[in-house]
C-alpha cells in the first residue's frame, strides 16, 4: 500500500472486484463487534479478578480498541481510493470525487490522510468532496467515526474505572 503508485492504484481499481462491498461491510462490522465485545468483557465484575488477569484483560482491551480503530480508517482509505480510481463506463475516465489540493493523482498516503482526518474529527479538512458517491461514503465514515470515537471514550473511562 505504501509503495503503490497512482498508476498501480488505478489498475487495481479498474479490475473487476465483485466482493469489494461485502468485504468492506464485514470488516467494518467485525471492528465494531470487537469494540462491543470489549465493552461486555470489561462490564463484568472485574473487581474479583486477580491483578495479573485484570492486567491481561485491560491490555487486550486497549490493543483491540487501537487495532479496530486503525483497521476501520485504513479500510475506509482503501474504499476511498477504489471509488476515486474507478473508471466511469460513460466517459472512460476515473470517477475521482475528491479534490486534493495541489495534487493531480493522489496516492494511498493522500487517502489515508483523508480517512484518518475524518476518523479523528468526524469532518473533512482541506480535501473537497465533489461527487455524490464520495459524499455518501464520507457521510457513512463520519457517522461511524462519531459513534466509534464515543464508544472508545466510554471504553477508556471503563478501563480507568477497572484499574481503580
Amino acid at each position: 500500500m505504501f509503495r503503490a503508485t497512482p498508476q498501480k492504484m488505478r489498475r487495481f481499481a479498474q479490475l473487476e472486484y465483485q466482493g469489494r462491498v461485502a468485504i468492506f461491510t464485514l470488516i467494518i462490522a467485525a471492528a465494531c463487534a470487537s469494540v462491543l465485545a470489549i465493552g461486555f468483557l470489561l462490564s463484568g465484575n472485574t473487581k474479583k479478578l486477580s491483578t495479573i488477569l485484570l492486567t491481561l484483560h485491560v491490555t487486550l482491551a486497549v490493543m483491540t480498541i487501537i487495532s479496530s480503530w486503525l483497521l476501520v480508517h485504513t479500510i475506509f482509505a482503501m474504499q476511498y481510493a477504489h471509488t476515486y480510481y474507478q473508471v466511469s463506463s460513460d466517459t472512460q475516465q476515473i470517477a475521482a470525487g475528491l479534490d486534493f489540493p495541489n495534487d493531480e493523482e493522489p496516492d494511498y498516503w493522500d487517502f489515508l490522510y483523508f480517512s484518518f482526518v475524518i476518523g479523528m474529527t468526524s469532518q473533512v479538512s482541506d480535501v473537497q468532496t465533489i461527487s455524490r458517491s464520495m459524499r455518501r461514503l464520507t457521510l457513512l465514515h463520519g457517522v461511524l467515526s462519531f459513534f466509534f470515537n464515543t464508544s472508545i471514550l466510554a471504553m477508556s473511562i471503563n478501563i480507568i474505572a477497572a484499574l481503580i
